[in-house]
């Protein structure tokens, strides 16, 4: 009897363990570049973690915390990163993603030093590790306004917006802790020039042309933001990525080869389109679209590509 209670405790205790390791979930940190936007009323713009629910074998499993306007700083001193480490169980992965607005000196709630960043970062490691959970890194997806042609030859300036030294504190930290990073912006500065070119790049981008969506008749110049194409290039980007770096965390994904993205219509998506869990789209529109939009506005309309 004892040899039996053992064997069944033992059972149990297994069947728990794996139990555990196939829930793990999917925690994302970042900002408007990777956040959630409502399908309804702000498409075509996407974040790259909301097209990373295109990925997963199971899209519940992924929990988008991203939020527009934020950093590194002012996102652990909201509470919102506090808010993540408190849901977190042994086996989940982090996916941590921040510069486009570390880097803005003008709002002292957002602007740290690159080397303050790099810390902030390597306390969000330390908080995931201590939770037994597993931390990734990726790095800023580039600003279009880095996107230069010359003779026919284009051009990815991935340190564009003032974000290329928190990639590099980004891709140094990972080295120093041994997390692994996924590099985006290196990936695009290398990948978009071959696969796309000029045109077909912005074109990832909410740069919209006139009357191209019926909920922006008079387009829009945004060259930070990406629509629906866009978020899906650079989610497949970290997904091939991690695949090729054989991650743990893809086992929870399914092979890129295998996922293929159908474009927003003009008209914008069905009515059965909800909100997605984890939409922050009501705080992101005045604290940084907007913004962003008009700052972008200043350059000029989109022109006709």
């Amino acid at each position: 009897m004892k040899l039996l209670r053992s064997a069944l405790v033992a059972i149990v205790a297994t069947s728990a363990i794996s139990y555990r390791c196939g829930a793990a979930e999917i925690y994302m940190a970042g900002d408007s570049t990777m956040c959630n936007y409502n399908p309804q009323k702000q498409y075509p713009q996407q974040g790259w973690g909301q097209a990373l629910a295109e990925f997963m074998k199971d899209p519940s499993r992924l929990h988008n915390w991203a939020i527009g306007g934020r950093s590194a700083k002012s996102f652990k001193e909201e509470g919102r990163w506090q808010k993540i480490v408190d849901a977190l169980k042994p086996g989940d992965y982090v996916i941590i993603a921040f510069g486009h607005n570390d880097a803005n000196k003008a709002k002292v709630e957002r602007y740290s030093t690159p080397e303050d960043y790099k810390e902030l970062m390597r306390g969000f490691a330390n908080d995931v590790k201590g939770k037994k959970a597993s931390v990734v890194f990726a790095t800023s997806i580039p600003h279009s306004g880095g996107f230069t042609e010359n003779e026919g030859v284009m051009n990815v300036r991935g340190s564009a917006a003032g974000i290329g030294p928190y990639v590099e504190k980004t891709i140094e930290l990972g080295r120093e802790l041994g997390v692994p990073v996924l590099d985006i912006n290196g990936y695009a500065v290398s990948h978009l020039p071959k696969e796309l070119g000029l045109e077909k790049s912005l074109r990832l981008y909410m740069r919209i042309k006139p009357d191209e969506y019926k909920r922006l008749p008079d387009g829009l110049n945004d060259g930070c933001h990406t629509r629906d194409t866009g978020a899906f290039w650079y989610a497949q980007a970290a997904v091939k990525m991690a695949f090729a770096k054989r991650l743990p965390i893809c086992k929870l994904w399914k092979k890129p080869s295998d996922v293929k993205h159908t474009p927003v219509p003009w008209g914008g998506p069905g009515g059965e389109v909800k909100p997605l869990r984890d939409d922050f789209s009501s705080e992101e529109i005045p604290y940084a679209n907007e913004e962003a939009a008009n700052k972008e506005s200043r350059h000029g309309r989109p022109g006709k590509r």
